[in-house]
């Protein structure tokens, strides 16, 4: 890649006074020099004639041209000297994923060092990709020529020196199929029990089916020019991907095209054609034996020598984060529990021994606030009053707080009211009564919630009803038990929240207007995000929503029906169990799954 700056604009129009002059093959040939140097003056004026003649080797060495070809076209040199002019972006190129980056030999403007470090960056990892390819094409080489000779396959070659192909993994049941996730040019489509069911296509994978996709359009066009035709990429119609965790990526890619033939007859059609891809694993070159000791680390730095100084303080920041580890991070903060809560005794009790036997016999650093909501004549609530001085006598030096509230349920009034009893430096655990948790969810709650910048967002296992999954056989006794038949993650939820009250305040707080169930979660997400805060996914193995019948009261706000008829849907079975009762119901006889 040359940059150059100068002489840019004038070598495209040079291009282009040859190119309009109409001359034929063999005028090129004999007068190119001549027609550069008769309008020298032209194109560059004030030049001296060593100057020109420099030049004019220059023009000949970067323009792909001989004197037996073709002199490109305008557009051509177009391609070839990249200009990359956007408003307020300085040079910035954006999308470095381009196969008009690939095809120029001039990138202009690249005048800031950074923007030049990240191309340089970036051509250095593309020339890696390429190295890699190639050693793999090597291995493959290798193990075919150690079947034909009759020799053993070395291990590296039998990993590295597979064929391409869909049937690598043979499954001998159905539960080990490895399933394909549907995509579409915006939108991921998932059966995987860790991930949503419908999701926007992230950066990450973004950037690998497009880096894909210009590898399948780099193969495509390759005798273009021979051929007289090239072919441009339009969109992903659909596609179908999934991981092969010993092998690699595949791909069915289903890619609209436009056919472009530039011999003969001018042509542009729009084509569609599939595409099966697999990009195979390469060999893995660093791997980390034993955990590093930090602090062994630094002492040894500090002792060799004073002038890598400045690793030393970086690595103290590590032996600092390796401290934390070992001593739970910030393990004194108080988290203040908040449960809105009406009527459910029983489901309340269940709440209080869980907490008992997590916080309170532990001395865990919390305090429990219980937002208790009441009808006007307060017997529903009298229970609840009595359990919590029961605990509060057991427990005298624990912290349990109960706020009763008039009126109909609303968990944001209600999370809204005991949140305001705090100052801002509180860390606040929006829970609910459904619940049961353990310490090390606790822990993640400490450490995953950062003041002023991250709210922590646990995505909480949610149970399936209990007389569907066993049969009515007795449930086990372990309620942490994870698996595709005894519940689901709850990736759509977000009702339990660990963050701090200055950051609630913030992000604009609860809309105390929603009554009822739902709703008031999603729009504080919404908030959180658009105030500048991070909010941090990820799936909690400490937390369980124990399985309770959902009632969707049809008086409730037409979307927030909806969304509880889905919540309730959702909680019957998976689909595969639901599905295998249809047909063991239909075809009379037990369903085999494993013959299926």
């Amino acid at each position: 890649y040359v940059i150059l700056h100068g002489y840019r604009k004038k070598l495209l129009s040079a291009s282009k006074f040859i190119h309009d002059k109409n001359l034929n093959k063999l005028e090129i040939e004999v007068n190119f020099l001549t027609v550069l140097k008769s309008n020298m003056n032209i194109f560059f004026p004030g030049a001296e004639i060593g100057t020109s003649a420099n030049l004019l080797y220059h023009i000949l060495w970067m323009v792909p041209f001989t004197l037996t070809s073709q002199f490109p076209s305008t557009f051509q040199m177009q391609q070839l000297f990249h200009e990359n002019y956007e408003h307020n972006r300085k040079g910035y190129i954006q999308d470095l994923h381009n196969s008009k980056i690939h095809a120029a030999i001039t990138l202009h403007p690249n005048k800031r060092p950074a923007y030049q470090y990240r191309l340089h960056n970036y051509m250095l990892s593309r020339k890696i990709s390429e190295l890699r390819y190639r050693t793999i094409q090597l291995h493959r080489e290798s193990a075919l020529m150690s079947k034909l000779s009759n020799s053993e396959v070395s291990k590296e070659d039998q990993q590295l020196g597979v064929m391409p192909s869909f049937n690598h993994f043979q499954p001998r049941e159905r539960d080990e199929v490895i399933e394909w996730e549907f995509l579409t040019g915006k939108l991921l489509y998932s059966a995987s029990e860790n991930q949503p069911p419908r999701q926007n296509i992230n950066s990450i994978l973004r950037t690998a089916l497009d880096d894909t996709v210009l590898q399948v359009m780099e193969m495509i066009n390759e005798n273009a020019k021979s051929r007289g035709r090239l072919i441009d990429f339009k969109e992903i119609q659909y596609g179908y991907r999934r991981v092969d965790p010993m092998h690699g990526v595949e791909y069915i890619l289903d890619l609209l095209l436009l056919y472009k033939r530039h011999k003969g007859r001018k042509l542009t059609v729009p084509v569609r054609r599939h595409a099966y891809l697999q990009q195979l694993f390469s060999k893995p070159f660093f791997r980390e034996i034993e955990e590093l000791d930090v602090n062994t680390l630094v002492e040894s730095i500090n002792s060799d020598t004073q002038s890598f100084s400045f690793i030393s303080n970086s690595l103290k920041i590590l032996s600092s984060f390796q401290g934390a580890k070992e001593m739970g991070g910030h393990s004194e903060k108080k988290i203040h529990i908040l449960v809105p809560l009406i009527g459910r005794y029983d489901i309340f009790l269940r709440f209080m021994e869980n907490f008992e036997n997590t916080c309170l016999i532990p001395k865990q650093n919390v305090k429990l606030v219980i937002i208790l909501f009441s009808k006007d004549s307060g017997q529903d609530s009298s229970k609840h009053i009595e359990l919590i001085q029961e605990y509060q006598n057991k427990y005298p030096k624990a912290e349990m707080t109960l706020i009763p509230m008039k009126g109909e349920f609303s968990r944001g009034l209600g999370l809204e009211m005991g949140s305001s009893q705090f100052d801002n430096d509180t860390l606040l655990l929006f829970c609910d009564v459904d619940l049961i948790f353990r310490g090390d969810f606790l822990q993640r709650c400490r450490d995953n919630t950062i003041q002023g910048q991250q709210v922590y967002y646990p995505i909480i296992f949610s149970q399936y009803d209990p007389k569907v999954t066993y049969g009515g056989n007795p449930p086990p006794d372990d309620d942490f038990a994870f698996s595709k038949k005894t519940g689901f993650w709850r990736d759509y939820g977000y009702g339990i929240t660990c963050i701090y009250k200055s950051d609630l305040l913030g992000a604009g707080g609860f809309d105390t207007s929603i009554q009822g169930w739902g709703l008031e979660d999603v729009d504080l997400y919404n908030k959180v995000i658009l105030s500048g805060l991070r909010p941090f996914r990820s799936q909690e193995v400490g937390v369980v929503h124990i399985f309770h019948p959902v009632h969707c009261d049809p008086n409730l706000d037409p979307k927030q029906y909806k969304m509880c008829l889905g919540s309730k849907a959702s909680t019957f079975a998976s689909t595969m169990q639901l599905a295998e009762l249809w047909l063991e119901k239909h075809l009379g006889v037990r369903y085999n799954r494993t013959l299926s």
